[in-house]
C-alpha cells in the first residue's frame, strides 16, 4: 500500500480498557497524516461486537482486567486471519512479547514510545494487501491448474532440459503412461521413428529460440500403437527473460489422419470436413481438392483439376511457396506445418493453419501430399485481442509498461546504429487524486482518456506514449539530434494542455511533472532510463507544477539527502525550529505602511537556515503541510495580537495558504478558531491563494472564498500571471487582491513583454476592483514604473527584507510612532 492509499480513511479497532491511552493513539495515528475511522472496545464483549464489522488493523493493550491480550488476539483471529494486530501496552517483556509473535501478533509497541507506530502501520498495511494479493494468486493458480487437469487436449510441462514435470489426466488416457512413470523421463520416449532427426533438431532450435514451436506429429502410445497429434510447444519464461520451463498441448488427430475404409469413404470424409483438403502430385501438380476448397478458391464442383498447376487455383504467393519451401520440407522430414493467407474467390484474406503430410509406398518413395487448410480468422482474432490486452491500457487503450521497455529495447539499439538520442519522458499529472475524491473515479476515468488522446494528438506516429500506472505517463521520442529536440516536444505538451479539458459539466486545468532521462546520456539500458526520468519527475514535481527537470547524476545524491531532510522536518515542529519571518508592504498611494507577508523559516539545529525551496516541497509531499501551516496561521495572528498589546494598530497580516490546506476540509474551523483565539479584527487577516489551486476546481474553490469573504478574512490571488487562469472565473472570485510574481518585475525597464504584462494586470485588477500588490521590488526604476502605473502596494528588498518578529515589532513600533508624531 503506497502513501497515497494511506491518505484514504482507514478503518482502525484500539482494544484498551483505558479511554485515554485509546484517545491518546487515536491522535497520535491522526496527527502523524493517517485519515482514519475508528471504534473503541473496553473488553470482550465489546470486542465480539466491534468484529462484525471489517477494520483494515488493530491495536490492542496487552494487561487489562478480566480480559488479557492473547484473548483478544483469539478472538480476532477467529473473525479475520489477515487483519494486522498490534500490542501497544506498557508492560510488555521480551519473551511475552516473542509469545506474541508466535501467536499471531505481527509486531508490539510500548506506550509512550510511539515513533515506531506509523512505520509500522504503513508497512502491516501493504504487507496485508500482499498476503491479499498472493492469496488471490493462489485462487488463480489453482482455477488454472483445474482447467488444464480437466482439459480434453494433452498436455504436459518439462524443465529447461527436457524432463517432466507435469502431465494432465488427458496425457495419460493419449499416451497410456502415467504421471509415476514418466517421471525423470523426457518426451522422446513417445518417438515413432516416422520423423527424421532434423524435425527433431528444429524443434529444439526454435523453441530454444524462446518461440512458439507448432507441427503434427507422429507419436508412439505406450501400447506400441501409433497416434497423429497437432502439437503446440510453447516456451515459458521469467521476468528477465529467461527459459524456466515448455508446455506442450496436442490434440488426437488419429481419426482425422488415418483412412479407415476405401476411398469413397475417404472421400465422404474429405468432402464433409469444412476445412480446404487437397491432394498434391509428387511433383506439386494437383489431383484433388474437395468441396469446400472448391468453394474457398472459386473452382465450379465440375470442373477437372486434375494435372493442374497449383497456380492455376491457388493464389500465386501461396502456390509458390507450397512449391519452394512446403513441399521439400515435407519430403525431407514427412511433414510441414504453418500458418499462411488464403485470399478466397470473394477477395477476403483468411488466416489458415496449414498443415502438409508426405505419404509414401511401400518402398518409401513419395506417392503424394495432401493438405488441410483450417480457417482460424476467429482464433487469430482472439489472439489478436489477447496480444492487445497483454500491451495495452485497457482505460486509455495507450500501451502499457510491458509494451514500452519492449519498444524501448528496440529504440536504443536503433539509435546505437544510428547515433541518434531516445528521451524517456515521465509525466505526472497534479493534483489527480482531487479530481477523484471530489469528483468520482468515473470522471477521473474521463480524465486520462481525453490526457491520452491530447498526449497521442502532438506526438509523432513513431513515437511512444505509455500509461505507466494511475496518473502517470510516460514518453518515448526516438531519433533525436540533439537535446533541443526533447525540450520542443516538452513544449508542445505544455501548449495542448493551456486550453481546459471538459469532462461532463466539469472545466478542469490539466498540469504536470515532467521529468526527462537522454539515451545515452543518462543511461544505455532500459532500466536506468525509466529509473533516471522517474527520479528526474519527481524533482520537478518538488519545484512547483507545471515543471520539468532533466536528469543530473547529482539527483540521487540530491534524492539522500532529501530523504533525511525530510525526517528531521517530522520533529521540527515539536522542536520548535520553525519561525515567521515578516516582509512588510508599503500603500504608494499613501506613502504607508500598510501590512506585512508571513514567510515561514526552518532554524535547523546542525542544518543552520534551511531555505523554503528546499522544505516547504518536503511539507506538500509529505502532507505535513496540513499542521505546519495551522501552525503558521496560529503565529500569525498571535504576532498580530502582540502587535496590538503594543499599540501598533491598522496591520494586516498575509499568510500562503498550500494546495493542501485549501482542499482541506476542516480549512475554515480552523481559521476561525485563530481568529477567536487571538481576538482578529474583521479584515486583519489576508490569505495569499496561486492562481492554479482556484483553478483547479472552480465550484468548491467559489464556495470555499465566499466562505471566507462572510467571515471577514480577505483574500489574494497569488503569483498572478504564472498559471492558467480564465479572466470570466477571477470576475466570479470574491476576491480583494491580486499580487503580480515577482518574475515580471524583476525585468521591469529591461523586457517589453514583462513590462507589458505588469501594465495589464494593474489595468484588469483595478476594472475589476481589486487592489494589486507587486512582489520583488528591488531597484527604484521598478517602483518608479510601478507606481506611475497605478499599482497600489509594493513589497520587495528596496523597501524592506523580510524581518524576524523582533525587528519587525521594533520597525513597525517606529513606524506607527513616526506617524502619531507627524500627525497622519
Amino acid at each position: 500500500m503506497t502513501k497515497a492509499e494511506l491518505k484514504k480513511n482507514i478503518r482502525v479497532l484500539i482494544i484498551d480498557d483505558v479511554e485515554d491511552d485509546a484517545l491518546l493513539l487515536a491522535d497520535h495515528l491522526q496527527s502523524g497524516g493517517l485519515l482514519m475511522e475508528w471504534q473503541h472496545a473496553v473488553n470482550e464483549s465489546a470486542l465480539l461486537a466491534a468484529m462484525n464489522s471489517s477494520w483494515d488493523i488493530v491495536f490492542s493493550d496487552f494487561s487489562m482486567p478480566n480480559f488479557s491480550g492473547f484473548a483478544a488476539l483469539k478472538i480476532v483471529r477467529q473473525f479475520d486471519e489477515n487483519v494486522p494486530f498490534i500490542f501497544n501496552s506498557g508492560a510488555l517483556g521480551e519473551a511475552t512479547a516473542v509469545e506474541a509473535m508466535r501467536a499471531g501478533a505481527q509486531d508490539y509497541v510500548i506506550k509512550g514510545q510511539m515513533t515506531r507506530i506509523l512505520p509500522i502501520v504503513e508497512r502491516e498495511l501493504r504487507e496485508t494487501e500482499l498476503r491479499r494479493g498472493r492469496l488471490k494468486s493462489d485462487q488463480m493458480l489453482s482455477q488454472l491448474s483445474l482447467v488444464v487437469k480437466q482439459a480434453a487436449d494433452s498436455v504436459f510441462i518439462t524443465d529447461p532440459k527436457g524432463y517432466f514435470e507435469y502431465v494432465n489426466p488427458a496425457f495419460e488416457r493419449l499416451t497410456g503412461y502415467s504421471s509415476v512413470e514418466v517421471k525423470g523421463k523426457k518426451p522422446s520416449i513417445l518417438r515413432s521413428g516416422s520423423h527424421a532427426g532434423d524435425y527433431y533438431r528444429r524443434l529444439w532450435h526454435t523453441i530454444a529460440q524462446g518461440e512458439i514451436f507448432k507441427s503434427t506429429t507422429i507419436n508412439k502410445r505406450k501400447s506400441g500403437e501409433l497416434f497423429y497429434e497437432e502439437k503446440v510447444i510453447t516456451p515459458l519464461k521469467d521476468e528477465k527473460g529467461k527459459i524456466t520451463h515448455y508446455v506442450s498441448t496436442g490434440r488426437d488427430i488419429t481419426e482425422r489422419m488415418q483412412a479407415e475404409g476405401g476411398r469413397t469413404r475417404l472421400a465422404a470424409i474429405l468432402e464433409a470436413t469444412p476445412d480446404l483438403v487437397a491432394i498434391l502430385e509428387p511433383g506439386g501438380k494437383l489431383r484433388y481438392v474437395n468441396g469446400a476448397g472448391r468453394n474457398l478458391l472459386g473452382i465450379a464442383q465440375e470442373e477437372n483439376v486434375e494435372g493442374r498447376d497449383l497456380g492455376d487455383f491457388f493464389p500465386q504467393e501461396m502456390a509458390e511457396q507450397l512449391l519452394v519451401e512446403v513441399l521439400p520440407q515435407a519430403q525431407s522430414v514427412g511433414s510441414w506445418s504453418g500458418e499462411t493467407i488464403l485470399y478466397t474467390a470473394d477477395g477476403r484474406e483468411m488466416p489458415v493453419s496449414q498443415v502438409v503430410l508426405a505419404h509414401y509406398d511401400n518402398e518409401r518413395n513419395i506417392e503424394f501430399f495432401s493438405t488441410i487448410a483450417r480457417d482460424i480468422s476467429e482464433r487469430k482474432q482472439f489472439e489478436s485481442e489477447l496480444q492487445h490486452r497483454a500491451n495495452y491500457d485497457s482505460l486509455t487503450d495507450l500501451p502499457n509498461r510491458f509494451y514500452l521497455i519492449e519498444r524501448l529495447r528496440k529504440a536504443l539499439n536503433h539509435a546505437r546504429r544510428t547515433s541518434t538520442q531516445v528521451a524517456v519522458m515521465f509525466l505526472d499529472l497534479n493534483n489527480f487524486k482531487r479530481v477523484n475524491d471530489s469528483l468520482g473515479h468515473a470522471v477521473g476515468d474521463v480524465l486520462l482518456q481525453q490526457v491520452a488522446k491530447r498526449l497521442l494528438s502532438c506526438m509523432r506516429p513513431n513515437d511512444v506514449i505509455a500509461r505507466h500506472g494511475g496518473d502517470e505517463f510516460t514518453i518515448m521520442v526516438t531519433d533525436l539530434e540533439r537535446e533541443e529536440g526533447a525540450l520542443a516536444v516538452i513544449r508542445k505538451l505544455h501548449q495542448v494542455f493551456e486550453l481546459p479539458v471538459f469532462v461532463n459539466d466539469n472545466e478542469l486545468y490539466v498540469n504536470f511533472s515532467t521529468g526527462v532521462a537522454l539515451f545515452p546520456h543518462d543511461g544505455d539500458n532500459v532500466e536506468d532510463l525509466l529509473r533516471h526520468a522517474d527520479t528526474a519527475m519527481y524533482r520537478a514535481k518538488s519545484s512547483g507544477s507545471s515543471q520539468y527537470r532533466f536528469y543530473a547524476p547529482d539527483m540521487n545524491e540530491r534524492g539522500h539527502e532529501l530523504l533525511s531532510m525530510e525526517a528531521d522536518l517530522r520533529h521540527a515542529l515539536d522542536k520548535n525550529e520553525f519561525l515567521l519571518n515578516y516582509q512588510p508592504q508599503f500603500d504608494l498611494r499613501r506613502g504607508q505602511l500598510v501590512g506585512t507577508e508571513a514567510l515561514i523559516r526552518w532554524q535547523h539545529a546542525k542544518r543552520g537556515l534551511v531555505s523554503p525551496g528546499d522544505f516547504i516541497p518536503l511539507l506538500e509531499n509529505s502532507g505535513m503541510i496540513i499542521p505546519v501551516g495551522e501552525w503558521v496561521l496560529h503565529e500569525s495572528c498571535r504576532t498580530h495580537r502582540r502587535w496590538r498589546e503594543a499599540g501598533i494598530m491598522g496591520q494586516r497580516i498575509s499568510v500562503n495558504v498550500s494546495a493542501s490546506q485549501f482542499n482541506d476540509d476542516d480549512l475554515l474551523n480552523k481559521i476561525r478558531h485563530a481568529i477567536k483565539e487571538e481576538n482578529m479584527p474583521s479584515g486583519a487577516l489576508e490569505l495569499e491563494i496561486t492562481e492554479n489551486i482556484l483553478m483547479q476546481d472552480v465550484q468548491t474553490a467559489t464556495e470555499i472564498l465566499n466562505a471566507l469573504h462572510a467571515i471577514g478574512v480577505r483574500t489574494a490571488i497569488d503569483d498572478f500571471g504564472t498559471g492558467y487562469s480564465s479572466l470570466a472565473y477571477l470576475k466570479r472570485f470574491p476576491l480583494n487582491v491580486l499580487k503580480i510574481d515577482r518574475t515580471f518585475v524583476s525585468d521591469l525597464g529591461k523586457d517589453k513583454e514583462d513590462a507589458a504584462i505588469v501594465e495589464a494586470s494593474i489595468s484588469l485588477a483595478q476594472k475589476l476592483g481589486l487592489e494589486v500588490v507587486a512582489e520583488g521590488v528591488e531597484t527604484a526604476e521598478q517602483l518608479s514604473f510601478l507606481q506611475a502605473r497605478g499599482c497600489d502596494m509594493v513589497q520587495g528588498f528596496y523597501m524592506s527584507k523580510p524581518l524576524t518578529e523582533v525587528q519587525a515589532m521594533e520597525y513597525l513600533s517606529y513606524i506607527w510612532h513616526l506617524k502619531r508624531a507627524v500627525g497622519y
